[in-house]
């Protein structure tokens, strides 16, 4: 088996679907009551804190208002999906009657904006801007993920996580400086990767990576950095080209641990895994984690 440091992390922002979010989302029932109801819209996704850690509080609120008033609040749920810890159910009407069948109730194209209350103080996301979004269809789905925190530069990504992450550097750097682009470290991350992987903080001479560090019984045991409230699944490939998601046990768990697809760790750490691969051939040779 070759050892492998391939740990090129697929973070796109507008990556919208997994095996796990699939499962999630048709597993909610949209209620479609008789007419003039119409179908819930589902908004969903990570809200995260001003270090980029996703919030795990229960008490945490997000809160959907349009221009006139109208409210509707979900609470924050760490277990719902990977890469989610919030869903609004916004009910629908249909328009077919004069009036709404429930005073609360928005069509589409409704104007709303979102907060996120957090001990009776309510913030503004970063990544609402000053005018209002749209609704979609009834029994559509938006997903608008939402940071807490100022971002007084308008990359994306909260000053207090930026001026940190310059001060683990050295870096004397203005924050007008910077943009989500940027590198500024020797593993040739940009400033938004280091910032949704989280660990550089810790190590900024020790980047992110994979090491395979020894096998059990044929099964290749891999160890990496973790963070607070991140999902990690596994990729493996033959050749570098084409990769699928593979199954793992958590180390520390033992033989009988249990059998997994993704990991949300609840702590930082350093994180041992042992990758589970049927049969005695064609076996992955390469690794990577695909991080949400």
């Amino acid at each position: 088996m070759q050892a492998t440091n391939c740990s090129r992390i697929q973070m796109s922002r507008a990556r919208k679907w997994s095996q796990a979010l699939s499962l999630f989302v048709f597993g909610l029932s949209f209620s479609a009551l008789a007419f003039p109801p119409a179908p819930y819209h589902l908004i969903y996704g990570l809200v995260r804190d001003q270090y980029g850690t996703p919030i795990q509080n229960t008490q945490v609120q997000v809160l959907l208002k349009t221009p006139v008033g109208t409210t509707h609040i979900a609470s924050i749920d760490p277990g719902l999906a990977l890469g989610i810890n919030y869903v609004l159910r916004v009910p629908m009407d249909s328009l077919v009657a004069s009036d709404l069948y429930r005073s609360n109730a928005l069509v589409a194209a409704n104007d709303y904006t979102m907060r996120v209350i957090v001990g009776g103080v309510t913030n503004v996301p970063i990544q609402i801007p000053t005018n209002y979004f749209e609704l979609g269809q009834p029994a559509q789905l938006t997903q608008i993920d939402l940071t807490l925190g100022v971002d007084s530069n308008h990359d994306g990504i909260p000053d207090a996580w930026e001026q940190a992450f310059l001060a683990s550097l050295g870096s004397n750097l203005a924050l007008s400086n910077l943009n989500a682009g940027l590198v500024l470290t020797h593993d040739g991350r940009t400033l938004w990767q280091q910032y949704l992987l989280g660990t550089v903080l810790f190590d900024p001479d020790n980047p992110f990576a994979i090491r395979l560090v020894s096998q059990n019984a044929g099964q290749p045991i891999l160890e990496f950095p973790t963070m607070t409230g991140r999902s990690y699944r596994v990729l493996g490939s033959f050749d570098l080209r084409q990769w699928s998601p593979l199954q793992f046990q958590l180390v520390s768990e033992g033989s009988g641990g249990v059998v997994r697809a993704s990991y949300t760790d609840p702590v930082v750490e350093i994180l041992r895994i042992q990758v589970v691969q049927p049969g005695l051939t064609n076996r992955a040779q390469f690794f990577k984690m695909l991080l949400q």
